[in-house]
């Protein structure tokens, strides 16, 4: 998904790092971002955590799918490419 950063050369970025269990019991680790703050990059974290957590209807966690995660900080160095570079 092509997103619009314009930030400054040395700008800190942030990337959430979801770590899931399928119901099939692999786990699996994705990352999205990079995010301009870090409350975009949590938010990740949080909406992971809350769309795999199965409840039965007494409220309790089933344990067929699970997610958590952390968030991470970077910064990035941007260069121009040239045409015909396919690196």
């Amino acid at each position: 998904m092509a997103r619009s950063i314009g930030m400054a050369a040395d700008a800190t970025v942030y990337r959430a790092v979801i770590t899931k269990q399928l119901r099939d019991g692999k786990t699996v680790t994705e990352y999205e971002g990079p995010y301009g703050g870090i409350g975009a990059a949590r938010a990740r974290v949080s909406f992971w955590t809350n769309y795999l957590a199965d409840y039965d209807d007494e409220g309790e966690r089933t344990g067929t799918s699970r997610a958590s995660g952390h968030v991470e900080r970077g910064t990035v160095a941007w260069e121009q490419v040239e045409d015909g570079d396919t690196r």
